[in-house]
């Protein structure tokens, strides 16, 4: 187990797993049939190249690959050291050439914050997983509130749902669309955070950032008839591993 374990971790495979995910990415980006539902204004600032915190859920991760009609050319993602985060940082390079960000909030916080702030600084559109790495489920941590005060630039929910796909019996559920599904892309609306916001003014906006990420996966759901899956309790921590499911 521990010859795996580190095989796993070397380089050479982190690497070809690397692109393994970027193919996945490209191979629902090209044959999903995907529909976006942007709000207007949040549309607007894309429309003029104003950077956005974009949030998605861990377990929807695989939906960043439908954002777009066509991937942009800078992203910056947000990526914890956890395994699973480096997968997908490896993934997004191959998919889009996007800048990663290392860290997360248990592990690195400051020095994610500061790159996130780095690449917001520059104009260019940041992607995080306000629930990761590891949970709770579908629960906003504060992080994200923090990069958005400090730089001005709005959280904007990116969700979405599609039919068929696999909802695999992780911490998150992680679902993953699966070829020639049809799916559903919400951009929410822009959450703005105040420079000068004390904490009652941060918690307010984390959780209308976490409210409307919800809101909009479910109405996604919905949409394509699936089964809504539900946030954890705001008091627990799911850490499961597990096999797919239909």
């Amino acid at each position: 187990m521990k010859l795996f374990s580190n095989a796993i971790r070397s380089e050479p495979v982190q690497r070809l797993l690397g692109g393994g995910v970027a193919a996945m990415m490209w191979l629902f980006h090209l044959t999903v049939r995907w529909r976006r539902d942007i709000h207007p204004e949040t549309q607007a600032l894309l429309d003029d190249g104003k950077p956005v915190i974009l949030c998605l859920w861990h377990g929807r991760m695989f939906f960043l690959s439908g954002g777009w009609a066509k991937p942009p050319e800078r992203l910056g993602v947000l990526a914890s050291g956890h395994r699973d985060g480096q997968l997908i940082a490896r993934g997004a390079k191959s998919f889009g050439g996007y800048d990663t960000v290392s860290g997360s909030s248990r592990r690195g916080g400051v020095t994610a914050l500061r790159g996130m702030s780095r690449l917001l600084d520059q104009g260019i559109t940041v992607v995080i997983t306000p629930d990761g790495p590891k949970g709770p489920r579908m629960r906003f941590k504060a992080g994200a509130v923090k990069a958005a005060q400090m730089t001005g630039a709005p959280l904007v929910a990116l969700t979405g749902s599609a039919r068929p796909r696999k909802v695999f019996d992780t911490w998150d559920r992680f679902c993953v669309p699966l070829p020639f599904a049809r799916a559903v892309i919400h951009f929410g609306p822009p959450v703005y955070v105040p420079r000068d916001a004390d904490d009652a003014v941060q918690e307010r906006c984390r959780q209308a950032a976490e409210d409307s990420l919800n809101d909009l996966t479910n109405a996604a759901e919905r949409t394509l008839g699936q089964e809504e899956i539900k946030a954890a309790p705001t008091d627990s921590l799911h850490r499961g591993t597990g096999h797919a499911r239909a």
